[in-house]
C-alpha cells in the first residue's frame, strides 16, 4: 500500500481520521498523500454530473484546502508527496475517478461522533460511496484510538474466500501481523456442507500465517451480533467486503446503521470485491 486518498470537509472528525491515517503511515509504507474534498453539487443528469460553479466559494475552499495541507503534513512521516484535489463533483464519481487517476490503495473517511454513519463527514453521499467505491474504504470513527490496531476482525460469509482475502492481504498484511486476528463466519450455511467446508479450507490455508481465532455468529439479527462480538472482544478494527447487495449492504440497511460498531471505537474497512 502507497498512496492514501484522505477525504475532508475540515471538520473535527476529517482531523481525527486523518490523524488516524498518520499512526498508520509508517506501516503501511505511504509515498503519497492525496488531500480531497468536494462540495455543493446538484443531483446528476444520466451518467455524468452536473455542477454550478462558484468562483468566490472555489478560492475560499482551496485556501481551506492548502490551510489543511500544511497542517496534515506536520503529523505524517516525512518523505511523502502532498496534492490536493478540490472538485465540485458527486462524492462517489469524484472519489473513484481521482482514485483511478492518482492510483490510490486506500481512502480514509471519518465518521461524525453522535450519530453513527447515518451522519457521515461527507454528509448523505457518503453511504452511497461506501457501496460504491471502487478501492478499499477505512471508515474511521470519531472515537477511534490512535494507534496501530491491536485486535481486528474479519467478517465472512464463506463465498469467495480466495479473492476477497487476497484483496484483503494486499492492503492489510502489514497491519495483521501486527494484531491479534479475529475470524467471525456469518453465514446460514451448514458448516458440514462441501462448498462451504471448502471456504473455511481456503481461509484457514490463506490466515494461517497470522493465527486467527474462528468463530459463528448465531445472533438473529447480524448487525447487533456482530457489534456485541466487537465490544465483548475489545476490537480496534472490523473488515468487511462488498459485491453488490451482500451483508454490507443489510448492515447499512435503515437502522442497522446506528447498530454497528460505530458505537464502540472500531473502524472499518470495506473492501470492494471484483472478480472475473
Amino acid at each position: 500500500m502507497k498512496n492514501l486518498l484522505l477525504l475532508t470537509d475540515f471538520s473535527d472528525n476529517a482531523y481525527a481520521a486523518a490523524r488516524y491515517a498518520a499512526q498508520l503511515a509508517p506501516l503501511w509504507g505511504i509515498e503519497k498523500v492525496v488531500l480531497y474534498h468536494t462540495y455543493e453539487v446538484i443531483p446528476t443528469v444520466g451518467t455524468e454530473p452536473v455542477v454550478i460553479s462558484n468562483s468566490e466559494i472555489l478560492e475560499e475552499k482551496q485556501k481551506d484546502l492548502n490551510t489543511w495541507q500544511q497542517e496534515l503534513m506536520l503529523l505524517f512521516p516525512e518523505g511523502i508527496a502532498w496534492k490536493s484535489v478540490l472538485e465540485e463533483y458527486e462524492l462517489s464519481y469524484g472519489v473513484n475517478r481521482t482514485c483511478a487517476e492518482e492510483d490510490i490503495d486506500l481512502v480514509i473517511v471519518g465518521t461524525a461522533g453522535k450519530s453513527g454513519l447515518k451522519k457521515l463527514l461527507l454528509g448523505s453521499n457518503t453511504l452511497k460511496l461506501i457501496e460504491n467505491c471502487h478501492t478499499p474504504l477505512l471508515v474511521v470513527p470519531a472515537r477511534a484510538e490512535l494507534r496501530v490496531p491491536k485486535k481486528i476482525l474479519i467478517a465472512s460469509n464463506l463465498k469467495e474466500v480466495k479473492i476477497k482475502l487476497n484483496r484483503l492481504l494486499v492492503n492489510a498484511s502489514e497491519v495483521l501481523r501486527k494484531s491479534e486476528v479475529f475470524v467471525v463466519h456469518v453465514t446460514k450455511e451448514d458448516p458440514a456442507n462441501k462448498a462451504v467446508n471448502a471456504e473455511i479450507t481456503i481461509m484457514k490455508d490463506l490466515l494461517a500465517p497470522y493465527n486467527p481465532l474462528y468463530s459463528y455468529i448465531l445472533h438473529t439479527d447480524i448487525a447487533l451480533g456482530i457489534n456485541q462480538y466487537i465490544n465483548e472482544n475489545n476490537i480496534d478494527m472490523m473488515v468487511t467486503f462488498h459485491r453488490d447487495k451482500g451483508l454490507l449492504s443489510r448492515i447499512f440497511n435503515t437502522s442497522l446503521a446506528q447498530k454497528m460498531a460505530w458505537k464502540s471505537q472500531a473502524a472499518m474497512m470495506v473492501i470492494p470485491v471484483h472478480s472475473g
